[in-house]
């Protein structure tokens, strides 16, 4: 990458500064670094512009050092949810696996549930062959026993 030289004025001071950031990116830079020196230099009346650019450069340092511990926060708690999620995810796999399990057997019995049933009906007419078969042998036995005793007197 090719490094922009831009000029820009920190603390009432020009420097000319280089590198690979856009021109853009560096003015803001630069303007956050003239701020900080500003805000201490509220605070500090008599500071020399070395020993508030040390002074900025100390809390700008203890920005980074929060961020950085922000940043390995939200490593961390990245790292959980996407572990937290694989977890979520098996799960989820093995309800489907479960629920496709469920159908089949449901499927299934509901092929069993038929087969009982044609099964039951068959066992019904049966029944009902066997009643219609028990009531005539009933008849024929009464005309028998009519003829019988007929027969006897």
């Amino acid at each position: 990458m090719e490094d922009n030289k831009v000029t820009v004025r920190i603390y009432g001071q020009e420097y000319t500064i280089s590198g690979e950031r856009d021109p853009e990116t560096i003015q803001e830079i630069a303007a956050y670094v003239d701020e900080k020196m500003r805000e201490i230099s509220k605070f500090t009346s008599s500071a020399r512009a070395g020993s508030l650019a040390t002074l900025a450069c100390v809390n700008m340092a203890d920005e980074v050092f929060g961020m950085r511990e922000e940043v390995t926060r939200l490593r961390e708690e990245k790292e959980r949810l996407e572990s937290d999620t694989q977890h979520y995810m098996k799960l989820w796999d093995e309800a489907k696996q479960n629920f496709i399990q469920y159908k089949e057997g449901a499927s299934k019995a509901d092929e069993d549930k038929k087969e009982i049933e044609d099964y039951a009906a068959k066992l019904e007419a049966k029944v009902k062959e066997f009643e219609s078969a028990y009531f005539d042998l009933q008849m024929e036995n009464i005309q028998l026993k009519d003829e019988l005793s007929k027969l006897k007197r």
